[in-house]
């Protein structure tokens, strides 16, 4: 019994060791037949596979595989032989994201894959019966083979993305008597960029990269656009200074000493987005100038107010002003936002100048008294002319009454001292006279004898007085008018200029 057992388990093991070596044997064939069926459910719920018979005709049959290819069109290759003579080579190039535009060094950086198509006979495997009618090939073998040696001639700097190997894809079409060759490159570019900034902010910039065979011109390598040309792997492109408008291809045919060249040019254009400037310069430039209109309110005796509204406007707008052309290239030419920046500064230096105006009428004059002569030189000083009445229709001046008495005249002449000022107490307790001795002149001369002079100049006012009255009220009367005009002729003006400005820059060329 135990003998039985020991046999049927024998048994078994060779069974399935002989089974092994038989996948084993037919590995390669029997993965190649699993390839090409697709599976299906059957009645018993079972799997069983659905035959192609041209599937199966293709993976039973015996076909070429990539190594025996390789090897053998490879064996006589010559790289440096260009295939048939002459090559036309197409291009096509998928532009994958634009990163940025410098203003400061007119340059743009994007990510491109770029393609190219080109024939070589020698190539040619469609005779060895292949498994397969295309080769994937890897950056490798690209450098045993003969390429146009085609490069960026205007690119600042150009790198093929290397994470985590090189971005470089070959494929070999068998295409009858000829292979096509189709190289793939996943490319990092930095071009140039035709920056004109006399429309800045609301300018277009241009950016351009040419490609061209760097060794052969066109008696040996011709080059073209594919029918796609240029194309964008996403519909909207845009930065956050820029949008991307439209992007053209240009071929030309350029002239060197060594022959004729084909030059392949893609032309991005793109327009600025002036969001940002609006609401960095032209908003807060716009809240300036309305600041500085406040000071025509204020009147004529508010001076220094006034005068530091206008001195903040001017300051603000030139911290606002430098801080936007730092940014920006240093070109020799006059750009839009220059323009309306010290148009700006303008109004606002011509509304202090208008104070300055204003502050001139309306300023105090003071007599002027000659020192250390004999009080029989020194003239005495007048009364300051009465306070003036103005009503909303007309001006009226009012002729101070006489005073009655002495103590009124001493007051009169101590109330309209250079600061207003009377002492508290003053004239209150013993004669009032008495009490002036002691507000002398600088000559040394008797005290009372000033005093009297004082005294006796209350009592009449000369017709001189009367006459600088008259001067005076005219310059605040003119002073009030120039502030009436400047409120309506500076918004005025301001209209007509931006009127001006806008329809000049907003022009579409």
């Amino acid at each position: 019994m135990h003998y039985l057992q020991f046999l049927s388990l024998a048994v078994l093991l060779l069974m399935c060791n002989a089974r092994k070596s038989v996948y084993r044997r037919n590995s390669p064939s029997l993965r190649r037949l699993t390839r090409n069926y697709d599976w299906e459910v059957d009645e018993h719920g079972a799997l069983r596979p659905i035959i192609n018979p041209a599937k199966v005709e293709r993976a039973t049959k015996n076909c070429a595989n990539d190594s025996f290819i390789l090897g053998t069109i490879m064996s006589n290759y010559n790289r440096h032989k260009i295939p048939g003579g002459q090559v036309e080579v197409s291009v096509e190039v998928w532009v994958q994201e634009i990163t940025t535009i410098s203003d400061i060094t007119s340059d743009f950086q994007l990510d491109i894959y770029i393609y190219e198509t080109w024939h070589d006979p020698a190539l040619n495997y469609a005779f060895l019966n292949p498994c397969k009618y295309n080769l994937s090939l890897n950056s490798v073998l690209l450098e045993k083979l003969w390429t146009p040696n085609s490069c960026f001639i205007n690119s600042k700097t150009a790198d093929i993305h290397k994470s985590p190997f090189p971005n470089i894809f070959l494929m070999i079409y068998a295409n009858g008597t000829e292979s096509i060759l189709w190289t793939n490159y996943r490319l990092k570019l930095q071009g140039p960029c035709i920056m004109d900034l006399t429309k800045f902010p609301f300018d277009n910039v241009t950016c351009s990269l040419t490609f061209e065979s760097f060794n052969y011109n066109t008696d040996e390598v011709k080059m073209d656009w594919s029918e796609n040309g240029v194309q964008k792997m996403r519909d909207k492109m845009e930065l956050a200074d820029y949008e991307l408008v439209d992007i053209h291809k240009i071929r030309n045919t350029e002239e060197y000493p060594a022959g004729y060249w084909h030059e392949l040019t893609m032309s991005f254009e793109f327009k600025r987005r002036a969001g940002w400037y609006i609401l960095q310069a032209y908003l807060p430039t716009y809240l300036t100038i309305c600041i500085s209109w406040i000071s025509f309110a204020l009147g004529s005796k508010a001076i220094p107010a006034r005068t530091m509204l206008g001195v903040n406007s001017l300051l603000a707008m030139t911290f606002q002003f430098g801080n936007i052309i730092r940014n920006l290239p240093r070109v020799s030419y006059v750009k839009a936002i220059d323009v309306w920046m010290l148009s700006c500064m303008t109004f606002v230096f011509c509304s202090l100048l208008e104070l300055a105006w204003v502050g001139y009428l309306s300023r105090e004059e003071e007599p002027t008294a000659s020192k250390g002569l004999p009080c029989s030189q020194v003239a005495p000083k007048p009364a300051h002319p009465p306070p003036v009445q103005q009503s909303a229709n007309s001006t009226v001046i009012r002729r101070q009454k006489q005073p009655k008495n002495e103590e009124e005249s001493a007051l009169l002449s101590l109330r309209d001292n250079d600061y207003g000022y009377i002492p508290p107490g003053f004239g209150l307790n013993g004669n009032l006279a008495s009490a002036m001795k002691s507000f002398s002149s600088s000559c040394s001369c008797e005290p009372t004898n000033v005093v009297n002079m004082m005294l006796d100049e209350a009592e009449t006012i000369p017709a001189s007085t009367s006459s600088s009255l008259s001067r005076k009220q005219r310059r605040e009367i003119l002073a009030h008018k120039i502030d009436s005009v400047s409120v309506f002729m500076f918004p005025f003006l301001f209209v007509l200029f931006n009127i001006a400005y806008w329809q000049h820059y907003l022009r579409v060329n």
